[in-house]
């Protein structure tokens, strides 16, 4: 293991690094401050958007032995490449994002004689004790969960909520804690200018996503005689169902589909916006957020957000002060506080600063990082090999 002194070595397990949809595991490891990160990945994705030096990715090896060391490892996990990096490493310490890729870590948990901790944040924990566990994509990760439950030395769970379901399907509850995501606070001092019309919905078209809801909710404000445009970035399977919904109600011209778009631009699409919808619902699969980072990046831009009470987005939301919260599936709840909120520029600027308060408390990313460097600050000192 390395020597204590000075700064320690973590190896991060990220099967993809870097999907947009998980910047958040590009932050990371941009904003750690007392530990040197080496990636270990299975595919090296956007590099160019998201450069990093440090990262062992098996399909940038384009040689007939590289190609087949990459198929090697989608199947079994097992990559001679990344055994001798483990090796040479002197790593104190695992990190892997989401349940499936501790699996690929425990792999050389044992070569790299260090512990173990897994970050998990929405669909990995349900995968296990729902019906998608028999899907082929995630045989091995369900053979080997009693394996990862036993070895794993720290799960970080992104809301209380999936730190409860992890207990329930086995994990220790004392190595069970909840970490939360953080995310950048803009340097804005006020309140943007805004015209009390704009409303924002931002995510894949799935399930889980509860646009359907929001959209109702959107043609309800709209029939009460309120003029408005509802902004929807993203795209996906049900975007044909949401389009033949938006033709039922009336009210395709007020809704504007913006695609997937970069993660700067929504940011700074962000600004102009009043209130941000997350309709979000657990699917039928037991797919279910954690911590929504959309809610916490437009709360950081002083908007106000109507949320369900699902997952962590209560976490997030604090009811009647900095947003409100709704019951899943209740689009009448949703059209409810919007037209309050639109309605009410007072109620707006008031939410809007204690939202952007709350983010600057409780989840700046660099004050999450820093309490992240503290949970392997103490697995390294239990856990020393």
């Amino acid at each position: 293991m390395a020597a204590i002194c000075g700064r320690r070595k973590v190896a991060k397990f990220s099967t993809n690094f870097v999907e947009y949809s998980q910047t958040f595991v590009y932050d990371e490891v941009r904003y750690h401050a007392r530990y040197d990160v080496e990636v270990f990945s299975h595919n090296r994705l956007n590099q160019a958007k998201f450069p990093f030096d440090k990262v062992h990715a098996l399909n940038a090896n384009h040689s007939l032995l590289g190609k087949a060391e990459w198929l090697c490892y989608g199947v079994t996990t097992f990559s001679p490449s990344h055994l001798r990096r483990i090796h040479q490493g002197n790593f104190d310490l695992l990190h892997a994002h989401f349940g499936p890729g501790s699996i690929y870590a425990l792999t050389y948990k044992s070569a790299a004689r260090a512990p173990l901790i897994v970050t998990y944040h929405g669909y990995d924990v349900p995968v296990l004790f729902t019906r998608s566990r028999y899907l082929p994509k995630f045989w091995r990760y369900w053979l080997r969960s009693k394996a990862m439950l036993n070895k794993v030395d720290r799960f970080l769970a992104a809301s209380e909520e999936l730190a409860e379901l992890l207990i329930q399907i086995g994990a220790p509850p004392s190595k069970v804690h909840v970490w939360r995501l953080g995310v950048q606070i803009p340097a804005i001092d006020h309140l943007p200018s805004r015209s009390g019309t704009n409303c924002l919905m931002v995510g894949r078209f799935t399930e889980k996503k509860g646009f359907e809801y929001g959209l109702r909710a959107f043609g309800d404000v709209l029939a009460q005689g309120l003029d408005a445009t509802l902004h929807v970035v993203g795209d996906g399977e049900l975007r044909p169902m949401y389009e033949a919904l938006l033709k039922e109600l009336r009210i395709t011209d007020k809704v504007k589909f913006l695609g997937v778009m970069k993660h700067e631009d929504v940011l700074e699409l962000m600004l102009s916006m009043d209130v941000l919808i997350a309709p979000s619902v657990i699917a039928k699969n037991g797919d279910r957020e954690s911590g929504l980072l959309v809610a916490k990046e437009a709360a950081a831009r002083y908007v106000s957000v109507i949320g369900t009470q699902h997952g962590g987005i209560p976490e997030i939301v604090d009811h009647e002060q900095t947003g409100f919260l709704v019951p899943e599936h209740n689009a009448r709840a949703i059209a409810t506080y919007l037209a309050q909120l639109l309605k009410d520029a007072n109620l707006r600027k008031k939410m809007g600063y204690r939202a952007r308060e709350k983010m600057e408390k409780e989840y700046d990313i660099q004050d999450r990082i820093a309490a992240l460097e503290t949970h392997f600050d103490q697995v390294v000192e239990r856990c020393r090999y």
